[in-house]
């Protein structure tokens, strides 16, 4: 029994067909199925066994020194109040009802069984970390090209610049690279004057290029270049250990 329940293949199999529980159980004709939430119940049960079994063998204190564990631990505590649905008929209107996210949130599990993870994490972090400023500036470039836009096109076209938040989220759409075209289009009509028009799509087509391509570029520049970091650096590591072996063998052939 203990062997299970520290087989990481085995919690891994385990996890995989609770997914495949979860995804079925979505599907309308299939929410209320007797069959498949008996399923997700008993996966909740399997998992509970799990981290009991993992804490009389570790010890809390050896358990919950590992992330992964503690992370484990909080996502079962947090789905047990779901086997409440095996006993108790639970509205849809209730707050409840929003236990079954944690279906949801248990299948992140799989994550742990993900080669290298670990650095994956840390290089994700240290791009977030990296793009803070980049981000921020494209906030600001967002807000302001937002008011301005909305200062001279909210009667024009009050559905995309109606008022600040509106024009916000159709700054953010061209800065993205969505209406590009449409959202200049539907503000110019045929009857506006040639300069009018021509002002129009090179102030927007400016926008485009700032926010869309050269923001939003150096954004994701900064994020990738964080993220392949750690690869950098091991092959740094290997050029510089090989050149130290070069120079060894040279010093001896010289000696």
């Amino acid at each position: 029994m203990k062997r299970l329940f520290l087989n990481e293949r085995a919690i891994l199999v385990a996890i995989i067909l609770n997914a495949a529980v979860i995804f079925l159980l979505y599907f309308p004709h299939l929410a209320d199925n007797a069959l498949l939430l008996g399923l997700d119940y008993a996966f909740i049960l399997f998992f509970l066994l799990e981290a009991i079994v993992k804490l009389s063998i570790l010890g809390p204190r050896r358990y919950f020194a590992s992330a992964w564990n503690r992370f484990d631990f909080i996502i079962i505590i947090g789905s047990l109040p779901v086997l409440l649905l095996a006993f108790f008929d639970v509205p849809d209107t209730t707050v409840l009802i929003l236990l079954r996210l944690f279906r949801l949130v248990r299948l992140v599990r799989f994550l742990r069984f993900i080669p290298n993870i670990e650095q994956v994490v840390e290089g994700l972090g240290r791009a977030l970390k990296s793009s803070v400023l980049v981000l921020a500036a494209l906030l600001f470039l967002n807000l302001m090209l937002a008011l301005v836009t909305c200062h001279f096109y909210a009667e024009t076209a009050p559905q995309y610049f109606g008022d600040p938040l509106v024009s916000i989220y159709s700054i953010f759409q061209m800065f993205t690279l969505e209406g590009w075209n449409e959202i200049p289009n539907a503000i110019t009509p045929n009857s506006a004057s040639p300069l009018r028009v021509g002002l129009t799509r090179f102030y927007f087509a400016s926008v485009v290029l700032i926010g869309g391509i050269f923001g939003i570029g150096l954004a994701n520049a900064i994020f990738v270049d964080e993220m392949t970091m750690d690869n950098n650096r091991d092959l740094e590591r290997k050029v510089d250990a090989l050149t130290e072996e070069i120079r060894a063998l040279r010093r001896s052939l010289e000696g």
